[in-house]
């Protein structure tokens, strides 16, 4: 009985997850990405030049697949520049031109430890009518194809991936410790940073996560029943199934949580009948098939959902006949789609990323950064 819950439960009330296997795509909360930094002294006189600085370093980043920040709101790796003026004259012609060398610095590196991984020194000239077009003229030449750039780039990549290969038991015990405190949301937010591409500590993270994300469900298992019991008193059943939509039977309050998935089918059998014999009262046949095609061949009353769809069909004229085995197998055919299976062990991984995510938005989204270019 349980599993025949389970699978009902998994298949009928998921309306609001979709299954997805979170391992294999690389979205924004699971790869390396770059904050840009640059020193509050960069370029300071001439803030033309320093606003497109800073976004040539995005460009840098984003080019790469780094740009931006993960989806949790906080990034300690960043990609900064620095800017070196090696020559700057004017020339004797009018108007005058400003004439100016610079040799960019861009680095990768911890912004939080303030700690460079790779650096690399590149010169650019420029020519303009001021000091700020001059400097523009010169970092308009920043490349991000440039081959020292993706260097710089992909040296910085290996290193990030050795700091969390490195820290990974750390990482994990720091996280099981907040856990350990009941601050389960934290400790998911932290397994979360880890990125995907370091692999073997991605996976021992997310494995983390979700049997935290689990102890989370225990820990609130009594008063989620509370919220589902109350959504379920006012009809709202896919409200109250999809709180429970984590708890398994090795969770000690599995039982209430079983006896409460038999009313949410029992009520959703009660609904979804009553609707289409309205339907039919009016006939309405159209609304009567879209009412039946909710019932899973899971349902209790799936058998009765049957027999009423065969005795609408036998009342209906060749024409009817028509429009309702077309919108019957229509509805059919899309909750089919909208109750697809879960696979538990996606859901639990996509349930672990949600719940990191949400308490990265909960958190500050100003970081301060340390400079990593001395």
């Amino acid at each position: 009985m349980k599993k025949i819950l389970i699978v009902c439960f998994l298949t009928v009330f998921s309306l609001t997850i979709q299954s997805q296997n979170n391992r294999g795509k690389a979205d924004d909360a699971s790869r390396i990405s770059l904050s840009t930094f640059i020193p509050d002294n960069i370029l300071e006189n001439t803030p033309s030049a320093r606003k497109l600085f800073a976004t040539k370093l995005g460009q840098v980043a984003t080019r790469s697949g780094m740009g931006g920040v993960g989806a949790t709101g906080d990034n300690r790796f960043i990609i900064s520049g620095d800017i070196n003026i090696l020559t700057k004259s004017i020339t004797a012609t009018a108007p005058v031109k400003y004439l100016v060398t610079i040799e960019a610095t861009i680095a990768v590196g911890d912004g939080i430890d303030g700690k460079a991984f790779s650096t690399e020194y590149i010169e650019f000239k420029g020519i303009g009518n001021s000091e700020d077009k001059a400097f523009i003229s010169a970092i308009r030449k920043i490349n991000p194809r440039h081959k020292l750039i993706q260097q710089v780039i992909q040296d910085g990549k290996d290193k990030i991936i050795e700091y969390y290969n490195s820290r990974c038991d750390f990482i994990s015990k720091g996280a099981t410790t907040l856990a350990d405190s009941r601050k389960f949301d934290e400790a998911v937010f932290q397994l979360n940073q880890v990125p995907e591409v370091t692999k073997k500590c991605y996976d021992q993270s997310m494995d983390l996560a979700v049997e935290i994300t689990k102890r989370k469900f225990e820990f609130e298992c009594q008063s989620k029943i509370s919220e589902a019991k109350a959504l379920l008193a006012n009809g709202d059943f896919s409200g109250a199934s999809s709180i429970l939509n984590f708890f398994t039977q090795d969770m000690d309050c599995f039982s209430d949580v079983e006896a409460l998935l038999k009313q949410i089918n029992v009520g959703v059998c009660s609904k979804y009948l009553g609707e289409a014999r309205g339907h039919w009262a009016n006939r309405n046949s159209r609304s009567a098939a879209n009412a039946l095609a909710k019932i899973n061949a899971s349902s209790p009353c799936y058998q009765e959902s049957l027999q009423v769809a065969q005795e609408i069909s036998g009342l209906l004229d060749e024409r009817e006949q028509r429009d309702w085995d077309l919108n019957y197998e229509k509805y059919k055919d899309g909750q089919a789609i909208e109750n697809r299976k879960l696979d538990n062990a996606d859901a639990m991984i996509k349930a672990a990323r949600d719940v990191g995510v949400a308490y990265g938005k909960n958190q500050p989204k100003k970081v301060t950064y340390t400079r990593i270019i001395k």
